[in-house]
């Protein structure tokens, strides 16, 4: 009697004979597939029932496309050796690996800007991610091991504490992973810098707040901070160096220096050029004025809006210039970002809310294009772009009576026309949560989780421009909110 095909075995090792929870993990991987290859037309593939018994019952051959990229990205293995006679057993130990790095990849391969890439035998790896405009995309090393819940802390047992060791002692960044399960495996993250500067003993096992589960929360922030980060840290001689010119435009009424006057910085380094020349525009335009300015915000995405929860001088200048903010954030785009990044863009929001902006959203296409602006009494307007523009950045004060009437239109127009309807903070959210079409009793309880234990030891910014105590705050202002419908 033949033996199990290579197939066959996969099926046993990561618990997937059954052809739902098969099905779910193919058709996430085509998703994946979709994106990195750039070929739509995968993103809807699936597999019919009868071809999935067919397979598991020790059919050998070679399927089509796009079945036969989906399966040897998804198991790992070419197809002409997944459908053949499977090879000799693996030991023990070597399968533990591979399931763990398999319950990984599964895990970090959900979201279309994440993927994995590990050795077949080796608990270490590398997470790369992706960004879309505004973020470069970085890589960072990942250490699996097993883990274990109960109440609201997992343990994570060091299968080798050499390893472990080994993986703590460089300076670069890196993630540790607990890995729960394998049918349905559950991935805990904690940033290795945290262990290393406790000095934890090496072997010993490792306790993780529950908290910390991989998700669409806790990639979301993972996936934005790593890659600000990583850019900022690339040009933090370069960004220091530049600080005379910066001064030399803030002397100027207006200026719109293009990209090819900072050529070599990263795009992440050059928003927090844009973004920090702004906010000092911004402040020293509005200096001494006694009336509260309303604001007109150009970010329409989580990548772009989550630079108000880490950057420190947009925390700084949030806190010193609060006032009405209008979002314009057209249905198309919401229906083109992930869940992790629509997660983003609310607690943007909810931040601004935390700080005492009454903030507005509309959905109007039109008012897309509108600058970013600063309007004060109705004299001046204080125009500052940094994001969606073609220059670092382009600031200029209007007092001209036409133009700031054009803006004052478009801030009372926008007002009658707001998803962000509510009589306080909750309320608005609320709006702004169903608009965005995320679940709100789910997303409340998992900030409360988080604000609960901090997230100092989920990521730790390296760069001087980063901080995380305003995300820390907005997540237990979040957390604070009736999670009842």
């Amino acid at each position: 009697m033949p033996g199990p095909t290579l197939f066959q075995r996969c099926l046993d090792e990561l618990h997937l004979g059954d052809w739902t929870l098969f099905a779910m993990r193919y058709e996430a991987t085509a998703r994946y597939l979709s994106h990195e290859l750039k070929k739509p037309e995968i993103a809807s593939a699936t597999v019919a029932e009868n071809t999935f018994r067919r397979w598991a019952a020790g059919w050998q051959g070679t399927p089509q496309n796009p079945a036969r990229i989906v399966l040897e990205k998804m198991l790992g293995h070419q197809c002409d050796r997944l459908f053949s006679p499977a090879p000799e057993p693996v030991s023990a130990k070597e399968s533990a690996v591979r399931r763990r790095l398999q319950a990984v990849d599964w895990a970090v391969g959900r979201w279309p800007t994440s993927r994995l890439f590990a050795a077949a035998a080796e608990d270490t790896g590398t997470w790369e991610l992706a960004g879309r405009n505004v973020l470069d995309g970085t890589a960072v090393a990942v250490q699996a091991h097993p883990a274990t819940s109960e109440g609201i802390w997992t343990t994570v047992v060091p299968t080798s504490a050499e390893a472990l060791h080994g993986f703590l002692r460089p300076a670069r960044r890196g993630f540790l992973l607990g890995v729960e399960g394998h049918a349905d495996p559950r991935v805990y993250v904690i940033d290795g810098c945290g262990l290393r500067r406790q000095q934890y003993p090496s072997g010993e096992p490792i306790a993780v707040p529950r908290a910390y589960e991989l998700d669409d929360l806790t990639f979301g922030l993972v996936w934005s901070l790593v890659q600000f980060d990583d850019g900022l840290l690339a040009d933090d001689l370069t960004l220091a160096e530049q600080q005379p010119l910066l001064d030399t435009y803030l002397a100027l009424p207006r200026s719109a220096p293009g990209h090819m006057a900072l050529p070599t910085l990263t795009s992440v380094a050059a928003s927090w050029t844009g973004s920090a020349f702004c906010a000092r525009y911004l402040r020293s335009h509005l200096e001494g004025r006694t009336e509260t300015p309303v604001f007109w915000t150009r970010e329409q995405t989580g990548e772009q809006a989550s630079a108000w929860l880490f950057f420190q001088h947009k925390v700084e200048y949030l806190k010193e210039l609060s006032g009405p903010r209008v979002f314009a954030i057209p249905e198309e785009e919401v229906a083109r970002s992930g869940q992790y990044e629509k997660i983003l863009l609310f607690l943007a929001v909810a931040l601004m809310e935390r700080w005492g902006s009454h903030v507005r959203v509309t959905a109007r296409p039109e008012y897309t294009t509108v600058d970013g602006f600063a309007l004060s009494r109705g004299d001046r307007v204080v125009v500052a772009n940094w994001v969606r523009t073609d220059e670092v950045w382009a600031a200029e004060t209007i007092t001209r009576g036409a133009v700031l009437r054009e803006y004052q239109q478009a801030f009372m127009d926008a007002s009658e026309h707001n998803v962000m309807e509510g009589s306080g903070p909750e309320q608005r959210l609320r709006a702004l949560a169903g608009y965005l079409s995320l679940p709100w009793a789910w997303l409340v309880q998992r900030c409360r989780d988080l604000g609960d234990v901090g997230v100092s030891a989920l990521l730790r910014p390296r760069s001087r421009h980063l901080t995380v105590r305003a995300l820390e705050e907005t997540l237990r202002f979040v957390g604070a909110f009736s999670h009842r419908g």
